[in-house]
């Protein structure tokens, strides 16, 4: 009997975590095409007006909306495969160096926004590692999104990096709140944000973090937080370089 209860006690946790998962994926994802739809009846209307002046900006509102949906919707896709077996990031031969300046070029409008200082310690020695260039350039950009969005104004964004017996170790800390200890286990969970924390630039889907998770795993990599030394948050990563394979 007891046995039973507890199988009926894992179904109904498991029903419960998916009925989340479903509420916050069509609130998540309603937000964009809503947008869309009531750019499309703006332009509707504007055509009936004949004032046209104003149909490029908002077309490009619409098409931003758009955009956004479908990258959720790809990022979504890309998890659900790699967590199931089902893809596999291709290998590649990627400096560390590179994927950063890449992934903070991208983000300079956040770099920006923030006035955020930026520093690395990377030895100019660092072998490449196995990943694929736009795969890494990706898990930088997601782990520097995520320490922007949650540094104070002005804060700093330290990057570090070692290498030891065939395998490169990365820090990307922060000075900001850093994660509680109550949550520093969803961390990681695909939708899972934390509750009333104050964040810059557009609220994700909490998607960022278990993507970099899933694509290091596939590379026979790790992720995993460390509170940093100055109170806030150190995202760090392991990832083989490209000779230390067969």
């Amino acid at each position: 009997m007891t046995d039973i209860s507890s199988e009926l006690a894992v179904l109904e946790q498991a029903r419960q975590a998916f009925e989340e998962e479903i509420s916050v994926l069509a609130h998540d994802l309603s937000g964009p095409l809503a947008r869309v739809v009531n750019c499309l009846q703006l332009i509707k209307d504007l055509l009936a007006m004949q004032e046209y002046a104003t149909i490029p900006q908002v077309l490009e509102i619409a098409l931003s909306s758009a955009q956004a949906q479908l990258d959720n919707i790809e990022v979504l896709q890309d998890i659900t495969r790699l967590s199931s077996g089902l893809k596999m990031p291709p290998n590649g031969n990627a400096g560390l160096a590179a994927a950063l300046d890449g992934a903070r070029s991208d983000l300079q409008d956040l770099f920006d926004e923030a006035q955020a200082h930026y520093s690395t310690d990377l030895p100019p020695d660092l072998p490449a590692t196995l990943a694929d260039a736009a795969v890494l350039r990706r898990v930088c950009f997601n782990l520097l999104e995520n320490a922007l969005r949650h540094v104070p104004q002005g804060g700093a964004i330290h990057v570090s990096a070692r290498y030891e017996a065939g395998t490169l170790t990365v820090r990307v800390m922060d000075n900001g709140k850093g994660v509680a200890p109550a949550h520093r286990a969803r961390i990681f969970e695909k939708f899972y944000r934390v509750p009333s924390s104050p964040l810059r630039g557009k609220r994700g889907m909490g998607l960022g973090l278990p993507f970099t998770k899933l694509a290091l795993e596939a590379y026979g990599g790790s992720l995993w937080f460390e509170p940093a030394p100055n109170g806030g948050a150190a995202f760090c990563f392991r990832l083989p370089i490209a000779e230390a394979q067969p």
